[in-house]
């Protein structure tokens, strides 16, 4: 029995050892950890979705939820693998995941030294930060044992360093050494040096701890500890690292300003294209390294928002006066309201700042240090650069620093010198305009918006008022009622009445204060932008007729049921109003106006490609009719000074009532470009010399006189003739009218004979279905004011639309708003 004891035993033995190795192997095939590391092929960590301009190289903006620029293993170069090999696994390519040599010399040194050092491989680094939490628990460690077994099963020794490199956290929003490079030097990781590769593969062990910006003693103190270690272990040269570790860490000046955003010229389009990948995407795909192809043109958008912003600033000096508002940074003393300690203006950063980037002639914000009260004079500060501002610096102001300044306020200057070298500037002080203004250019023939400028500045005001801003559009809603006109039967040459009206307490005038006008043909009555005319013409062609056309033009807001609305009434935004105006130099076509031309995913998938979308708005001799009706509001008209550009031009002015808003949209073959100006959310006077013509008209000069210098000049195209059915419809006008005046003649004879003629009105009161159920047209033919009528109107005049509040109540006039002017 006893020799059969020996052999039961060791096949007992064989047979346990088997059942383990078979509930191992099980385990490390289906274990969770498994699984986890599995789901790794599929791994797709966050990267910058960025934003090209119409060349499709120029980045215009960047946004993401994780900085990270991926690198393929063939792209880190050496000089990064060996720093980091240095300083987290030199026996990386040696061991299976986890190091039991590194473990036990760690375990001895920390024995024998009392100093605790990891024995973590550079797989368990990466385990940890890819699966599990910073607790320092035994639980902990066995998982991440577990984890780093897997991933070295699961993948080469090359994918791991590709997944490290490309995943760790390095402080200021960069993941990756990609994106490190960038955030902390301004280069790509090619590019580094020796001395920049160790500081950035010391960082991820802790990066607040060790990071260069907030604590850069330490963070020098680990850039030579890696050094030490690329020597030590033959990743360098003694000479290299010595060399190395005697020059400073030498940031970009960009790296300080990571938490910030940059002001940039295209702050507003990329805002607004930011929102509608989101909307359509979702944040986490908007945001997950796409590539957004625009329609935007650097050089045009650049002069765009110059303009806007030199416009603005010249309306406040002119008309604003010295208003000494400044904002303060934020300070934790008395919940923001206490004075800012040194600490703070120490570490306060602004986004004109990001790079110290700075040129003669830009308008960017200081921020004051301190004042001397005995030398009167202000330190202000400028990112890395400083400025004393003295009483000779203060501009039009014409106060005195020690009066004016305080210590973490935030003005405005205009940088007249740069030092470089001193790192000093010279500067004037200036004034944010409490004023706003939009600017936007669309190509009428494709659609693509080549400018938007949304305001002064996005970093003060992020609402957009190029797209979000509902404003009167005064006599610039005009071309509307008269391209339904047109259509209607009308040609340039018909005459409009210009007699008075009254509607109740409505009467509207003409810029001048006049209640009427002579008759006058209509491409005069536009070109002089007269108000009594067209209102005419709405009440002629019907309310519900003009209502009709401008939804055909594309505009979005109902055109508000009264005959004000013939004067701008209507609340319009500028990007409505330029897309509505393309149709007129495109003969009549519409074409949907876009900011985006393609998006591709991550992998170059194209998501989505723009496809052209046109509307027909009118026919081609409707639409030239137009144009050259509105050529005369350039060459005889309210907008004579675009003339100075050279070329040929169309538009119209517009000037809502009280002056509170002002605008110009004027045209070439291609482009269109739109300017409105006013006080932002409130309807606040411009001043009685602000019209279309004097306020918005000096931004397109402005714009296009430089935008169109490379540009081929380009001349409108000749009306056809009219067509055949339009033809038919212009004598049955001419039919009615005759019929019409024969019938007045005939009423004017009878009273005449019977003793009962009155003396003339001073204004027309039309039937109330005389405004909803207008007459025929009186075409070819002086009009005459449609008959008094002796008794009180049978129904009230409809109120005028709501709009925004004005800074001052002044009595109300019922359905006066919107007699806008030239």
């Amino acid at each position: 029995m006893s020799r059969f004891w020996l052999p039961a035993v060791l096949a007992l033995g064989l047979a346990a050892g088997g059942l383990t190795g078979i509930v191992a192997a099980y385990e490390l095939n289906y274990s969770r950890a498994a699984s986890e590391v599995a789901a790794l092929a599929t791994y797709r960590p966050s990267v910058v979705t960025r934003v090209y301009a119409d060349d499709g190289t120029t980045v215009i903006g960047e946004f993401a939820l994780e900085k990270r620029i991926p690198l393929k293993y063939d792209e880190i170069p050496p000089v990064m693998k060996s720093a980091i090999l240095a300083v987290e696994d030199t026996r990386f390519y040696d061991h299976m995941g986890i190091d039991p040599i590194r473990i036990i010399g760690a375990g001895w040194k920390n024995l024998t030294t009392g100093k605790v050092e990891g024995g973590s491989t550079l797989t368990q680094q990466l385990a940890k930060n890819l699966f599990l939490t910073k607790e320092q628990t035994l639980k902990r460690k066995v998982n991440e044992w577990a984890l780093a077994l897997q991933i070295e099963r699961y993948y080469t020794k090359n994918q791991i360093m590709e997944l490290y490199v490309n995943h760790m956290f390095l402080g200021a929003n960069a993941y990756g050494m990609e994106a490190g490079a960038e955030t902390y030097f301004g280069k790509q990781a090619k590019d580094l040096t020796i001395g920049e590769a160790a500081l950035l593969a010391g960082i991820p062990k802790a990066p607040s701890e060790y990071s260069p910006l907030n604590y850069p003693v330490k963070a020098k103190e680990r850039r030579d500890l890696v050094l030490d270690l690329m020597s030590r272990n033959g990743f360098a040269s003694q000479a290299e690292t010595d060399a190395a570790k005697a020059k400073p860490i030498q940031l970009a000046d960009t790296a300080y300003y990571q938490s910030q955003i940059k002001s940039t010229p295209y702050d507003y389009p990329v805002e607004f294209i930011r929102q509608e990948l989101e909307d359509k995407y979702t944040t986490r795909v908007a945001q997950g390294g796409l590539a957004v192809y625009t329609t935007i043109n650097v050089e045009a958008q650049k002069r765009a928002y110059e303009v806007v912003r030199e416009g603005l600033r010249r309306y406040d000096k002119s008309h604003s006066g010295w208003r000494s508002s400044y904002t303060t940074i934020p300070t934790a003393v008395s919940n923001g309201a206490g004075p800012a300690t040194q600490a703070e203006l120490t570490s306060y950063k602004h986004p004109d700042w990001y790079g110290n980037d700075y040129q003669t002639g830009r308008y960017l914000m200081g921020l004051v240090m301190k004042v001397d009260q005995g030398r009167d004079e202000a330190t202000v500060r400028f990112g890395n650069y400083n400025a004393t501002v003295t009483t000779a610096e203060m501009g039009w102001s014409h106060r005195l620093p020690k009066d004016e300044f305080k210590p973490g306020y935030l003005a405005e200057f205009d940088v007249k010198e740069v030092d470089k070298k001193a790192r000093r500037l010279k500067v004037e002080l200036s004034q944010v305009p409490a004023v706003q203004g939009a600017m936007m250019t669309l190509n009428a023939k494709t659609g693509e918006i080549v400018t938007m400028v949304g305001g002064y500045d996005f970093y003060t005001n992020k609402f957009n008022n190029a797209i979000q801003a509902y404003r009167q559009t005064g006599s610039a809603f005009k071309p509307f009622v008269y391209t339904a006109a047109v259509e209607w039967g009308m040609t340039p040459d018909t005459t409009v009445s210009g007699a008075p009206i009254t509607i109740g307490p409505w009467q509207p005038h003409n810029y001048d204060g006049s209640l009427g006008c002579a008759d006058m043909p209509l491409k005069t009555a536009l070109a002089k932008s007269m108000n009594i005319p067209a209102v005419h013409l709405l009440q002629t062609v019907g309310i519900q007729t003009g209502a009709q056309m401008v939804r055909r033009f594309g505009i979005k807001v109902p055109m508000a049921p009264y005959l004000p609305s013939a004067l701008g009434a209507t609340e319009v935004p500028l990007d409505q109003m330029v897309s509505a105006y393309s149709a007129f130099p495109n003969k009549g076509v519409r074409v949907d106006p876009h900011l985006i031309r393609r998006v591709l995913d991550r992998d170059g998938a194209v998501l989505e490609e723009w496809e052209k979308t046109t509307y027909k708005v009118m026919n081609e001799y409707v639409a030239l009719t137009m144009v050259s009706m509105m050529r005369g509001v350039v060459t005889n008209g309210t907008a004579t000074a675009a003339l100075s550009l050279g070329v040929p031009l169309a538009g119209k002015t517009g000037t809502v009532n009280d002056h509170t808003d002002v605008w110009f949209l004027g045209y070439t073959p291609t482009y269109v470009t739109g300017v409105w100006m006013g006080y932002p959310g409130k309807k606040k006077p411009l001043g009685n010399d602000m019209t279309g013509g004097h306020g918005a008209l000096p931004f397109f000069i402005d714009f296009m006189k430089d935008f169109l210098k490379d540009k081929p000049k380009e001349d409108f195209a000749k009306a056809p003739s009219m067509p055949e059915d339009m033809k038919e419809l212009f004598k049955q006008r001419q039919r009615e009218l005759q019929a019409e005046r024969a019938e007045q003649a005939s009423e004017a004879k009878d009273e005449g004979e019977g003793g009962d003629a009155k003396p003339p009105a001073a204004g027309t009161e039309p039937k109330l279905e005389q405004v909803t159920m207008p007459p025929p047209p009186k075409a070819d033919a002086p009009e005459r004011p449609a008959k008094t009528e002796p008794s009180t109107p049978r129904s009230e005049a409809p109120p005028p639309p709501v709009t925004r509040p004005r800074e001052t109540e002044p009595p109300k006039k019922k359905g006066k708003k919107g007699d806008g002017e030239p």
